[in-house]
């Protein structure tokens, strides 16, 4: 009876133990699932779709940099210096006319991205691991066309430059905020601000480590080099005239705080600010927040299939998260600074909005809600699946027929509709008989199809082109391919391009092709 019992009490334990080991644990399966269709996002998005005006903006200041030119001094660049400068660096190793430099510049964007994440989870999150990374550079990237642009490398020298204030190397803190101070001038303000915040816990306790003078040190002589390799001293004069052009005191209020506090009717104005006081008033258990804005969030991450791409109550939201945050993290610095970065990166004349960080923030805010986790990260990835299939930036969706593109300068991989195929091969056409061509009003990714910078800007729009009446002389006896569907866009207003215009009246139309009309003299 003995050994019976003791059978008996072996086996009871057994079976215990192998309770306790999971034969599989479905939340973990679910999550390598979801990283792994995470991951088939990031590819897709690298190579699906292209669109003319805005892709090659940023490369094709790159590329003229590679052909000789300098900039400020042979092409106009209307933002500081050193977005062009990093992307020129990071592409040092990709010759001129490489099939596969969109390509690759887009999964450099990506990665870009991956690193500003995984700083802002060192920074302000509970979470480290790869699948919070992941679905942070989810909602970093959301809608946004995949393409070098001077916000997204303003945010990483400004996330770096905090992760050292955080481990308390100053110096170099406070130099990658000059870094970021330029790439475009709204991120000045935030320089000026952090840095003032950096300086005087600096001067507080003036202590400087050897790791931070490791990383300050070569990174300094690096930057001091850029500024003599490419001329930036030289041409300081030409750097002053083109990027500090004066904004109106009207632009400030309208472009910079109206967007947050201001609607139509003052009455819904006023409304919304009382409730913001009473947001941060009333003694409300947090939970609550966190449950709505858990609610809040698949509806408002679903909204840009209704409006072009856009979020709706971006302002309202960022707001109300800053005053959540206020009440119930104050003490958490880096929140607000990143709150500040936030808004310093919405202050465009394109694409004025904080959504590089409104939804990193708001899973900040609920990221207590952890049993929402992986239904938000399906949420999103899910619908932002389906919207870059079916909207893509400026360009046609998979309901169309595509084409992987071979064999063509810079876009060669890309999986791009037939209709934009033939557009790019009827340019190159035109380019093969018009060597002398430039593509008006704006196709900067023409210009590097072609390898060909005539003129001294790719966005011949007024208010990125300010030399653009000294050019008109100089390319007086240049052919122009004017594209039929652009124009209309460039006549007047905001993006008006008079060199278009006034080249389209010297000259005379000698023939119209399906996507251009050709004038010569």
């Amino acid at each position: 009876m003995k050994e019976i019992k003791n059978v008996l009490i072996a086996g009871r334990n057994y079976m215990t133990n192998m309770d306790s080991i999971p034969l599989y644990n479905e939340k973990k399966i679910f999550s390598y699932g979801i990283l792994f269709l995470s991951g088939l996002y990031f590819a897709f998005i690298s190579v699906y779709s292209i669109n003319q005006a805005d892709l090659g903006f940023q490369l094709s200041a790159v590329e003229r940099l590679k052909t000789g030119q300098i900039i400020y001094k042979d092409y106009d660049f209307i933002r500081p210096f050193f977005g062009v400068i990093f992307w020129d660096y990071l592409l040092k190793l990709i010759p001129l006319q490489s099939d596969y430099l969109i390509l690759i510049s887009r999964i450099l964007v990506i990665v870009e991205s991956f690193i500003i994440c995984y700083v802002i989870q060192k920074l302000i999150f509970n979470r480290k691991d790869l699948q919070t990374t992941v679905f942070l550079v989810l909602c970093f990237l959301h809608t946004f066309p995949i393409m070098p642009w001077h916000t997204i490398d303003g945010v990483f020298f400004a996330v770096l430059a905090l992760l050292f204030y955080k481990k308390k190397w100053y110096l170099s803190s406070l130099l990658f905020i000059v870094f970021a101070s330029l790439t475009k001038q709204s991120f000045v303000i935030f320089g000026l601000g952090a840095g003032v915040i950096i300086l005087i816990d600096l001067f507080k306790k003036f202590v400087i480590t050897k790791k931070d003078l490791y990383l300050f040190i070569p990174s300094f002589l690096f930057f001091i080099a850029v500024l003599f390799q490419y001329r930036i001293i030289e041409n300081f004069n030409l750097f002053i005239e083109q990027v500090l052009q004066p904004a109106s005191p009207s632009y400030i209020y309208e472009g910079c705080i109206a967007p947050y506090f201001s609607f139509e009717k003052k009455f819904h104005t006023i409304l919304y600010i009382i409730s913001l006081v009473l947001i941060y008033f009333i003694n409300i258990n947090r939970k609550v927040f966190e449950i709505a804005l858990v609610a809040v969030l698949p509806v408002f991450i679903i909204y840009p299939f209704f409006n072009d791409g856009q979020f709706k109550g971006t302002y309202v939201l960022y707001v109300i998260l800053f005053i959540l945050f206020l009440k119930y993290e104050r003490q958490n610095k880096f929140i607000f600074l990143l709150l500040f970065l936030g808004w310093c990166s919405s202050i465009s004349w394109g694409y004025n909005t904080p959504a590089f960080f409104i939804l990193i923030l708001l899973y900040k805010f609920i990221e207590n809600q952890d049993r929402f986790f992986m239904l938000l990260w399906g949420i999103i990835l899910t619908v932002f699946s389906i919207y870059r299939d079916k909207y893509p930036y400026h360009s046609e969706s998979l309901t169309s027929k595509h084409v992987f593109i071979k064999n063509v300068p810079a876009v060669s991989g890309l999986l791009v509709s037939e209709k934009e195929y033939s557009y790019i091969l009827e340019a190159q056409q035109i380019h093969k008989i018009h060597k002398d061509v430039i593509f008006l009003p704006a196709s900067p990714l023409l210009d590097i199809i072609n390898a060909s910078f005539l003129n001294r800007a790719s966005w011949e729009m007024d208010i990125e082109y300010p030399s653009w009446k000294s050019d008109l002389q100089k390319i007086k006896t240049n052919t122009i391919a004017v594209d039929n569907n652009l124009l209309h866009y460039y006549k007047d207003g905001f993006f008006v391009s008079s060199i278009t215009l006034e080249l389209m009246k010297q000259k005379k139309a000698i023939k119209k092709t399906k996507y251009f009309t050709i004038y010569g003299n």
